[in-house]
């Protein structure tokens, strides 16, 4: 997965780039969704956080069984998130 195409899609659905480089905060990535739906869980922020290297993966305790299809499903949920926003307009 291009760092770039994820940062870029998670930014523009949350509004918010205020960590390092231009990533969301962990409050903006969990506010895509209804909290209580399950789609997004912490497996998936500690991955992201992995992804973008804040964190070396031996620091992290809860990281999804596979790695590339929880990234995927973070892409796929913003990506559907913008869709949403260009409707609204």
């Amino acid at each position: 997965m291009n760092t770039y195409t994820l940062k870029r899609a998670l930014s523009d659905a949350t509004g918010c780039d205020a960590q390092h480089n231009g990533w969301p905060c962990g409050t903006c990535f969990f506010a895509m969704v209804p909290y209580d739906s399950g789609i997004l869980s912490n497996a998936d922020w500690q991955n992201v956080l992995l992804f973008r290297g804040d964190y070396e993966e031996s620091t992290l305790d809860n990281l999804p069984d596979d790695k590339e299809e929880s990234l995927e499903k973070v892409l796929r949920v913003a990506n559907l998130v913008n869709y949403e926003h260009l409707l609204e307009d």
